[in-house]
């Protein structure tokens, strides 16, 4: 296993332990996002949840870290491993990816099942890749779950299909 991972196996599977300092570590050397982007799919949560944090946090930044995973992270949709970290925030890793129709509509595949999680935040960020989507191709139609998403019962996901569709609008302006 890489030096990096076993750090983000120290700890209980909710904390973040080392996250915050490899997610660091990966915007001074962009090569460890493929260390993350493997601790997707590692059998223990923990790994899985704070490679998904350290990985979020970094891209957040510099969002191009990602490209060259795309394709591992759609292999990491479609398999969906367990755990409720990683399915909070893979949403928002596939939403900062440039992608093509056919691999857009993987991803509207995989927010759209995340939209039926009862995990708000899961749902909050599938939105999120949803409208993402919809932005980079007209031909995905994000609109409807978005105004059903006004009437949610969960105030983060009415607050961020509200965002979104301000969004789209003022996307949608000449």
């Amino acid at each position: 296993m890489h030096p990096v991972l076993l750090r983000l196996a120290e700890g209980s599977p909710n904390g973040i332990g080392a996250a915050r300092e490899v997610a660091a570590e990966v915007l001074e050397a962009p090569a460890l996002a493929a260390v993350l982007v493997d601790g997707l799919t590692d059998a223990s949560r923990g790994v899985r949840t704070r490679s998904a944090w350290a990985l979020d946090r970094a891209s957040r930044e510099r969002p191009g870290l990602l490209a060259p995973h795309a394709a591992a992270l759609l292999d990491a949709a479609d398999t969906d491993p367990p755990g409720p970290g990683l399915r909070r925030l893979l949403p928002l890793l596939l939403a900062r990816l440039d992608l093509g129709l056919d691999d857009a509509r993987r991803v509207e595949s995989y927010a759209r099942r995340r939209l039926a999680d009862g995990a708000i935040a899961a749902q909050a960020n599938a939105l999120e890749a949803l409208a993402a989507m919809a932005r980079l191709h007209s031909e995905i139609e994000a609109r409807p779950a978005l105004e059903t998403a006004l009437d949610a019962p969960a105030p983060a996901v009415r607050a961020r299909a509200r965002r979104l569709l301000e969004r789209l609008d003022r996307a949608s302006r000449p």
